[in-house]
């Protein structure tokens, strides 16, 4: 019931507040007014009134006074605390906040570190049409007789107690304040700025590379780690290893001694397997994981008893966070996580163009059912879901249809913390679309039933400019051309075969699309955000031989197509092709005569590539004089 209660409030917020600011004439003059804190207000309540200055100063052009609530004037934003302000959030989760406004005042006030920062950011973008869509794309319309309803009644509370997601932009504080994002996996908030919920020590993979190290122990005691084919392997830990155990206990208290914050509202340290399936079989660990069902039984086993000793040391506010992940994904049938144990649910198998509920998925389903289970055992589920290609990083990633949903599904079960893994590794690979992706996923952790289509267009419109509405189509188009009921997304997708049943007309009219939104650009910057987000159908064409890269048509002009990409490519520095950092655009000219672009990576140090690059060189300029000639 609390579930379907926080629902229907959300969506009746989401539909009865307009995402740009009213046009009201009797209502709060923002532009005549100023904003109180208290004279002994808290750091974040002055850090939100700061930044509520500095956004209402930019939108009026006034210079709105900061006063405390000693004072009185006529009209009044009151911010955090304040003796105006009478609310109780001592039950309310650290996040939420409430927006009143009369004639005369508005107050914003917000629980724990983040709820007043929450508050003003949410006035500012509800009310007075600010949008953070990206790093360098900050929407605050000029306004000089900003005014606002005197009826504003909000009351919100965070869907999720951790959000994260990652490229450039969601590692600004700007962004992420702005949009609701805490994780502090990726940014490093100050104490004014709410803090971050922190993993102490390292994110992820952390045992037998910062817990128990094997670099430290494996020579001399490889009985510490996985026994797998009757040989130790420094890959995992042995978990039923009491040496280990200490070791490990050990460790995280003296973590604990240099990082620990007592004052945070959680501190979250990683007991999490390294990325391999060489989880150890010993006699010890394999009756525990066979009497569970699966390898999470020692895990779980191992975190719990790792958290009952620290907790003995008395540290309230740390949860332990553990994996449930490729061979431990399966809930143990017989062991329990404590209450103090975030399991962190991985979708990776997924596929990610049918939404997770799709009952016509298989793989889909197989994962619903071990949120299922895990849910019936622990009560702090966090995902670790993905939203990018990792195998071409440049290709179109055609998952918009079911971000929304899977966010929903998500919290309709019961999940309290989500990280969406887009394109954290992201120097010299930003292409496509990741940008866009990171902003809605960070409305949506915000609140998973907005209007989503809203968003999205004004996403569009505000980076791209009036070009925003033709690149809407060709989501649309690429969106239908996701998957079909046998054929499905992963997140190791050839380029090949990315989009389904993309018939030729459906190729000519993307193209259309994309001429009208360049030719729709009215800045120099959005012409290059719109040429940037093309690379993504460049690419996809050439790896498919479709259009220009047709194999269908004189050679010259899909090697020369394949120049122009490949040129266009380092001009925007979107060199990187994919996970791992060592996938990069070659400078082998030879490389042009390729159609397929993921070849321009491959590097040839063999004598005879110096003889052969010349020629192949050209061989192409002869088919250009040849093509020239005859055009």
């Amino acid at each position: 019931m609390k579930k379907l209660l926080s629902m229907v409030l959300a969506m009746i917020i989401s539909l009865s507040v307009p995402l740009t600011a009213f046009a009201t004439e009797n209502g709060f003059k923002v532009y005549e007014s100023v904003i109180v804190v208290s004279a002994d207000a808290s750091a974040t309540d002055i850090y939100a009134s700061q930044r509520l200055k500095h956004y209402l100063d930019r939108i009026t052009g006034k210079n709105i006074e900061i006063v405390t609530d000693s004072d009185s004037s006529e009209y009044e934003i009151c911010v955090g605390a304040t003796r105006r302000a009478e609310n109780d959030f001592s039950e309310s989760a650290d996040g939420s906040y409430i927006i009143t406004s009369t004639d005369k005042r508005i107050i914003i006030n917000g629980a724990g570190n983040k709820g007043t920062i929450n508050g003003v950011y949410a006035f500012l973008e509800k009310f007075c049409g600010c949008h953070w869509y990206e790093t360098q794309v900050i929407i605050a319309p000029e306004n000089s007789t900003l005014t606002v309803p005197a009826d504003i009644d909000i009351k919100y509370t965070p869907f999720f107690e951790y959000t994260e997601t990652d490229t450039a932009s969601s590692r600004d504080i700007e962004f992420s304040l702005a949009n609701g994002l805490i994780g502090g996996a990726y940014r490093d908030f100050t104490a004014e700025q709410g803090a971050a919920v922190e993993y102490l020590g390292r994110f992820c993979h952390t045992m037998t590379t910062f817990f128990c190290k094997s670099e430290t122990y494996f020579d001399e005691h490889p009985e510490y780690f996985a026994l797998r084919n009757g040989k130790r392997t420094p890959n995992q830990l042995c978990l039923t290893n009491e040496k280990v155990k200490d070791i490990v206990t050990a460790e995280v208290l003296e973590l604990l001694e240099s990082e620990h914050n007592h004052d945070a509202d959680i501190q979250i340290v990683s007991l999490t397997q390294h990325d391999n399936f060489d989880y150890c079989q010993c006699n010890n660990c394999k009756a525990i994981d066979d009497e569970n069902g699966s390898q999470s039984g020692t895990m779980i086993t191992f975190v719990n008893e790792i958290a009952r000793r620290v907790k003995e040391h008395g540290y309230d506010n740390v949860v332990f966070d553990t994996f449930a992940y490729q061979y431990t994904r399966k809930a143990p049938t017989k062991v329990v996580p404590r209450e103090d144990v975030i399991v962190r649910l991985c979708s990776i198998e997924c596929c990610f163009g049918h939404t997770l509920d799709d009952p016509k998925c298989e793989q889909n389903v197989d994962f619903m059912n071990d949120l299922r289970e895990w849910g019936k055992i622990c009560n702090r589920i966090y995902i670790w879901d993905y939203v990018h290609n990792y195998a071409n990083t440049l290709c179109i990633f055609p998952n918009f249809g079911v971000l929304q949903r899977n966010v929903q599904i998500f919290y309709e079960n019961n999940v309290k913390g989500l990280y969406e893994e887009g394109n954290y590794y992201i120097d010299n690979s930003d292409a496509e679309f990741a940008e866009m992706r990171t902003y809605l996923l960070s409305k949506l952790m915000q609140n998973p039933y907005l209007d989503y289509e809203a968003e999205m267009d004004g996403y569009l419109n505000g980076v791209y400019g009036p070009g925003g509405c033709y690149i809407r189509e060709f989501i649309n188009i690429i969106t239908e051309h996701a998957v079909t009921d046998s054929k499905h997304l992963s997140i190791y997708q050839s380029a090949e075969n990315t989009l389904y049943n993309m018939t030729d007309e459906d190729v000519e009219k993307c193209n259309e699309l994309w001429e009208k939104a360049k030719a729709a650009a009215e800045t120099d910057k959005q012409l290059q955000q719109i040429r940037r987000s093309e690379l993504s159908w460049r690419y996809w064409k050439s790896a498919n031989k479709r259009g220009e890269f047709s194999r269908w048509q004189f050679p010259y002009i899909w090697m020369s197509e394949g120049e122009k990409l490949h040129n266009d490519l380092k001009e925007m520095n979107a060199v990187l092709f994919s996970e791992g950092g060592t996938n990069l655009l070659s400078d082998c000219e030879l490389l042009y005569l390729y159609r397929v672009p993921y070849k321009w990576t491959v590097v040839y140090e063999e004598w005879f590539w110096d003889i052969l690059n010349p020629l192949a060189v050209g061989f192409y300029k002869l088919l250009g004089a040849v093509y020239n000639l005859f055009n």
